[in-house]
């Protein structure tokens, strides 16, 4: 059967996405390194940082220049130690800015840590942000965090935080527990562990000057070989309860169908811990959980008149997040685009050979949000460009087990939400090779000297036809068992040294005199194409000739 690279089972692993239980955006501060500019600030948040093995989780740039959201278009560097972007299978993906956001999904082909990192560029100034993401060996079993009791604490530090969630192992003995605030990392003190609590006694932080500082957590159970590393979500924040104004920062995912009812993380800070309302537009969400900096949710259906006569649907409305105690609104600057179910009307170049060169596919449709993935008849895309009609990819690399067309559907996933859709037709066709000659066809062509030295081969041959493998690096090519030399190939022709042959001159029979020219041995010659595996046989096409000596 077939293998898809990660990048490509996006289409099911992607319901991970929406079936984590605990949502966890990480905002860490943006990186210093040499050369970085305090003019351009980079944010990462994701909605998991634990997602379960074999699939993928969502992660989003804010960059902004001089505290305004960078022009559109900018392009953000995503970079990882472990796994691969969903839209290219690779670790490395430049993805632009809308609204000053760069989306991507990072996808895990197994259980490990993930170091991400994006970087942006303005106008000659740089600045980047580091995130860490712990992909799961079993996200139904093991650990997940899902609350934090209390959400507040002060800066000196003592307060007893119950981190809440299941899958728990081993002891207070044997169970880590780091606070990074600021970009400084200090030791929690563990008290307890049961399967479904961490307790901690929080580290002191009294260099803190802001009245509230979000935290990241860090657990780590070595009960457990290897060690299980569980980045905790942004639940508790050093400062006074339900302190500052609320600030929606992100929203993860920042698109859903019509259909409402999707699952989404609004990430940011002052949320309060004893109740909030969210709104999409005017229509209210479902609230799920609460914690200092992020809600969890589930999008409204879209139909409330705004204006009156009108509706939300397919438009792009603010998210805003009320505290219910204070009457404090947040800011509505951050949005979330309604879109239509995801649908593919039609394409272009759906036709392309086994083994390249490809050329770029257009897909036209309807609700398409970057990130999304697609395959081509079962086989992953390079994403090049993404609108909400028209999605630009390359055919990528094809497993190939014999030499035949591959026939399928063009697929399509929106990462952020799940939503798919298939149509079409796209095939791989296999451009079967065909030979028309082989010159010289024996090793002592009319009018050279011949000899053992060329007799047995070593001499330069030109095979010719068509659909030939167009590079020495595909070219296979033997006379009958023995491999030859490639030293030029196209799609027409290919230039080879003829391999040695393993006999020995012949001694000359029937009263010929010595130095009669005597066939040796008549061969098949056979041209393979590596990449796509078509082979052709030219029959009998070569003779290896020597002059006879005389039988002793």
């Amino acid at each position: 059967m077939r293998r898809i690279a990660i990048a490509l089972i996006v289409a099911a692993a992607v319901v991970g996405i929406q079936a984590c239980a605990a949502d966890a955006p990480t905002a860490p501060r943006p990186g210093t390194g040499g050369g970085s500019s305090t003019a351009v600030a980079v944010q990462l948040f994701t909605s998991d940082a634990n997602p379960k093995a074999g699939t993928c989780t969502l992660i989003e740039a804010l960059v902004t220049y001089n505290g305004a959201p960078v022009p559109d278009g900018t392009s953000v560097n995503f970079s990882t130690d472990f796994g691969t972007y969903g839209q290219n299978g690779l670790p490395l993906i430049s993805v632009v800015t809308t609204n000053g956001s760069a989306v991507t999904a990072l996808c895990g082909p197994s259980a490990g840590s993930a170091k991400v990192r994006a970087s942006a560029t303005v106008q000659g100034k740089t600045n980047s942000a580091n995130l860490t993401i712990s992909f799961q060996p079993d996200a139904s079993s093991g650990p997940r965090v899902s609350s934090c009791s209390p959400s507040f604490g002060p800066k000196e530090g003592g307060t007893a935080l119950s981190l809440n969630g299941s899958g728990f192992v081993g002891s207070a003995s044997t169970t880590r527990a780091q606070f990074t605030a600021n970009g400084v990392t200090k030791e929690g003190v563990v008290t307890a562990v049961t399967s479904t609590s961490v307790t901690v006694t929080t580290p002191g932080f009294p260099e803190l000057q802001a009245p509230t500082v979000p935290v990241a957590i860090t657990l780590t159970f070595n009960a457990s070989v290897p060690p299980i590393v569980v980045s905790v979500p942004t639940c508790f924040a050093y400062g006074a309860a339900d302190s500052g104004t609320p600030t929606v920062t992100a929203v993860l995912p920042s698109s859903g169908t019509n259909a409402g009812n999707t699952r989404v993380t609004v990430i940011g800070s002052g949320f309060s811990g004893s109740g909030v309302q969210v709104f999409f537009g005017t229509a209210e969400a479902t609230v799920l959980s609460v914690s200092y900096n992020q809600v969890v949710v589930l999008s409204p259906r879209p139909l409330v008149p705004v204006p009156p006569g009108g509706s939300n649907l397919d438009q792009s409305v603010p998210v805003t997040v009320k505290n219910i105690a204070s009457g404090i609104v947040s800011n509505a600057n951050v949005n979330f685009t309604y879109t239509p179910p995801v649908a593919i009307t039609a394409w272009t170049n759906n036709i392309q050979p086994l083994g390249g060169p490809y050329v770029p596919v257009t897909i036209f449709g309807q609700g398409f949000q970057a990130p999304v993935a697609v395959d081509l008849a079962g086989f992953g895309a390079i994403v090049t460009s993404v609108s909400a009609t028209e999605i630009v990819v390359i055919p990528g690399p094809v497993l190939i087990e014999t030499c035949a067309d591959i026939t399928g559907e063009i697929h399509v996933v929106n990462i952020d939400t799940g939503d798919s859709a298939s149509n079409g037709s796209f095939t791989y066709v296999a451009q079967k090779p065909a030979l028309t000659g082989v010159s010289p066809s024996n090793s002592c062509p009319s009018g050279s000297p011949c000899g053992p030295s060329n007799g047995l081969g070593g001499i330069p041959a030109t095979i010719t036809g068509v659909n030939l493998p167009a590079s020495v690096a595909n070219a296979d090519v033997k006379f009958g068992p023995q491999t030859a030399f490639v030293d030029a190939a196209s799609s027409t022709s290919l230039s080879v040294k003829v391999p040695v042959s393993s006999a020995s001159v012949p001694a000359c029979t029937g009263g010929n005199p010595a130095g009669t020219l005597t066939v040796v041995s008549t061969v098949d010659v056979i041209v393979t194409d590596r990449v796509t595996g078509c082979t052709v046989t030219a029959a009998q096409a070569f003779q290896y000739l020597v002059p006879c000596t005389v039988a002793p």
